[in-house]
């Protein structure tokens, strides 16, 4: 699978790249209908890059080769960062943060913004007839908490356990229209767990759900 996945992201990277240059020729020249197309064509390679990423993390977890460089950094800050950056995304959804004042956090600074952009674009995925996604901090004791609500589907009591296993989508009717590999939230929870934190969903069927992690401030 690390292979397969190696090979496939030379030419996805290519193609992204001529596709990129392509609309912006049709912009220029005036042909607006065709260059919309060739935006939805880019934003289909962009997931197609994303699969193929988690792919390539779900090798290096399975064979302890997930890497994470430690630094510290202000954590209300990337998460404001990655919130910005993920409300231009989406026209349909507002994200509002509710953050109190955490401080510096040493941790892998890249890896936590993975956890947080799963976990927010997993809301607005799930949450599709809804406008509110709620991302919240706060500071308890040496630890700093992460809370990322939406107001969606929501995942029943017995499924929430399973959530966070590789591969595992949750089954349902309602849950069988939405595309993806079951990955992301178990390389949220591995990378959660390497850092020492913990990551954990409460959640009620029809009423939405919360995706909580938390991190030390600083590793032991």
């Amino acid at each position: 699978m690390g292979i397969a996945s190696h090979e496939l992201k030379t030419p996805v990277t290519s193609i992204k790249a001529y596709t990129q240059v392509l609309e912006r020729m049709l912009t220029q020249k005036g042909d607006m209908r065709e260059a919309a197309m060739i935006s939805k064509m880019d934003a289909q390679l962009n997931r197609l890059t994303s699969l193929i990423a988690d792919l390539l993390d779900v090798t290096k977890i399975n064979s302890g080769r997930l890497q994470f460089n430690y630094t510290w950094f202000d954590f209300n800050q990337l998460i404001a960062e990655v919130v910005e950056d993920l409300q231009r995304t989406t026209q349909k959804h507002t994200l509002f943060e509710d953050m109190q004042q955490t401080g510096q956090v040493y941790a892998d600074r890249e890896r936590v913004s993975q956890v947080l952009v799963n976990l927010i674009t997993n809301a607005i995925k799930y949450s599709p007839h809804t406008k509110e996604i709620i991302i919240s901090t706060r500071k308890e004791n040496e630890e700093v908490l992460v809370g990322v609500q939406d107001f969606g589907i929501g995942i029943s009591k017995e499924k929430q356990e399973r959530v966070f296993e590789q591969f595992y989508r949750v089954s349902g009717v309602k849950q069988h229209t939405f595309p993806g590999l079951g990955l992301g939230l178990y390389i949220s929870s591995e990378i959660i767990k390497r850092e020492g934190g913990r990551i954990w969903v409460n959640s009620a069927e029809g009423e939405g759900s919360t995706f909580y992690f938390a991190l030390p401030v600083q590793k032991n």
